[in-house]
């Protein structure tokens, strides 16, 4: 009994300590990290920030805005209410950062070796989470079984195959950059984390109809900024920009109906596993 009591106790403080950590680090990615004034730049120029990025950088400021401001950053914020019943976006979160850093270190070395600062920080960054957040089993081997949701896997399958020539340019934009920035590789990593966030939906564990929510937003996002930006480098243009925002919101009525909170792991459209 009194292991119990000192254990919810135990369970009890980590969860105020996880929130506190959980608010510093989604303010750091939004604020030092220029998650939100990068992600501005297609309609507010400079907000925020010391300059506005050049014209030439603007949309991938908007990449940048997606995955740092949009995907990590609101992420944690989601994980304020109940975070111990979304383990899920923690893990989402957790191995979305080791696809950003493995995409510096494959599409350009030089700069992963000299940027080196970044994978320390990730580092800690990422340790001190998995200190203070009292499930931390179900991060690294759920305890929740998959139950892998059809729409939203063939949906995964759709932004893959749309997503497929905005990674491979990229990667091309990379190798070839001089400036020394990871900017179109940091493309490529959204595109990465965007369909690895897709298939963690589509497993339907607990806190996946949050995580489709928010993906939808930054599908909406990325559309909007292609859409007010078609011409610059990186965009997808008018076409694939409305397309973008078509997919978000359809995305969001499939998570919204595949995904209703309450309901049973098990539905007619699952395949256990």
């Amino acid at each position: 009994m009194k292991t119990d009591i000192g254990n919810g106790r135990n369970k009890t403080w980590l969860g105020v300590v996880f929130r506190f950590i959980a608010i510093v680090f989604a303010a750091a990615g939004l604020i030092m990290l220029q998650g939100l004034s990068e992600g501005l730049e297609p309609w507010a120029r400079g907000f925020m920030a010391a300059a506005p990025l050049p014209d030439d950088l603007r949309f991938h400021g908007a990449s940048h805005g997606a995955l740092i401001g949009i995907l990590f950053s609101v992420s944690l914020l989601a994980m304020l209410r109940a975070p111990l019943n979304k383990p899920l976006l923690l893990q989402f979160y957790f191995i979305g950062h080791l696809i950003f850093l493995g995409t510096l270190l494959v599409t350009d070395p030089a700069l992963a070796k000299q940027s080196f600062f970044v994978f320390i920080l990730f580092a800690a960054v990422l340790g001190v989470l998995f200190a203070v957040y009292p499930k931390r089993r179900d991060i690294l081997r759920p305890r929740q079984p998959k139950a892998m949701n059809r729409p939203l896997l063939v949906m995964t399958g759709i932004a893959l195959l749309g997503l497929l020539p905005f990674m491979i340019n990229g990667v091309t934009g990379q190798i070839g950059d001089t400036q020394m920035q990871f900017r179109w590789g940091e493309g490529t990593a959204l595109g990465l984390a965007l369909v690895y966030a897709g298939y963690l939906t589509a497993t339907s564990r607990t806190g996946a109809r949050t995580l489709g929510i928010i993906q939808s937003a930054a599908y909406a996002y990325m559309g909007a900024a292609s859409v007010t930006l078609p011409d610059h480098p990186g965009s997808w243009g008018i076409i694939g920009g409305a397309a973008a925002i078509a997919y978000g919101m359809v995305y969001a009525v499939i998570v919204l109906r595949q995904l209703a909170p309450h309901a049973s792991v098990a539905k007619p459209n699952t395949i256990q596993s």
